[in-house]
């Protein structure tokens, strides 16, 4: 947390399936840099945060997360930053409490529904972890997470493997039916009013450039590219994406 909590909060949604350390580097290069609060949230089922009763969705942890903020901060708005299925969350946020988004920040996601052949995949993973204590293949999920190459992609490898391996089947489950279940969010974007960004990994193989220009598109802005780097780009590029938060805040 920032020890200066008069200016607009920043909401960090994470990626899947790790947990919020992920934005631990950002939030070591944003350092002296937020004027206000920055908070960061574990999505159901990973590191911290237990399994809801409720059945899984992108719109509960929106919902939470927007009751959340605004009970640790007092402020009614924030500016939300989400990668990944965070991004999912960032919409849905949009969607259901407008009044809540004072900018929007859009890392390797995407505004599109999974196509059915993505959401019969997602169903099929979570099927296959249910009640399992872990995911079946950690390195394997983080080596297509890591777009880095060359001397310092190995330990990034080994740090998100080492994380994806803390998380319990049902947890990842629970996870993949919500991402499965979320609508097209594009015309949601298109009628935000607020500063905006939308970056991507030059090497992401999830969420790539294609799908960043949409959402840009239906923001009004022009998406950013980060050279060298995948899907988790904010761990595997700290300082533009910190340069991307800042530039932001300053324009709320």
């Amino acid at each position: 947390m920032s020890i200066v909590p008069d200016g607009t909060p920043l909401v960090l949604l994470n990626a899947f399936p790790v947990d919020r350390s992920q934005w631990d580097p950002l939030v070591d290069a944003l350092a002296g840099r937020v004027p206000g609060d920055i908070i960061t949230f574990d999505v159901p089922g990973i590191g911290d945060m237990p399994l809801p009763d409720e059945e899984p969705s992108v719109e509960l942890i929106a919902d939470a997360a927007v009751l959340a903020m605004r009970e640790v901060t007092g402020h009614p708005a924030a500016v939300w930053v989400g990668c990944s299925m965070g991004g999912y969350i960032a919409m849905a946020v949009a969607e259901r409490h407008p009044e809540a988004v004072a900018g929007l920040g859009l890392l390797g996601t995407r505004s599109t529904a999974d196509t059915d052949e993505a959401r019969a995949g997602r169903l099929a993973i979570a099927e296959k972890v249910d009640g399992a204590p872990g995911h079946p293949d950690p390195r394997g999920a983080a080596e297509g997470l890591v777009g880095t190459q060359g001397d310092g992609r190995e330990a990034l490898v080994a740090t998100v493997a080492a994380n994806i391996a803390l998380h319990e089947g049902d947890g990842i489950a629970w996870g993949q039916r919500a991402m499965a279940a979320r609508p097209d969010r594009t015309e949601v974007l298109r009628a935000l009013d607020v500063p905006a960004f939308v970056a991507v990994g030059e090497n992401d193989g999830i969420a790539g450039p294609a799908e960043a220009a949409v959402m840009a598109d239906a923001l009004g802005v022009d998406p950013v590219v980060l050279g060298g780097v995948g899907h988790l780009c904010a761990l595997e590029a700290p300082g533009p994406v910190a340069d991307l938060v800042t530039g932001l805040l300053d324009s709320v």
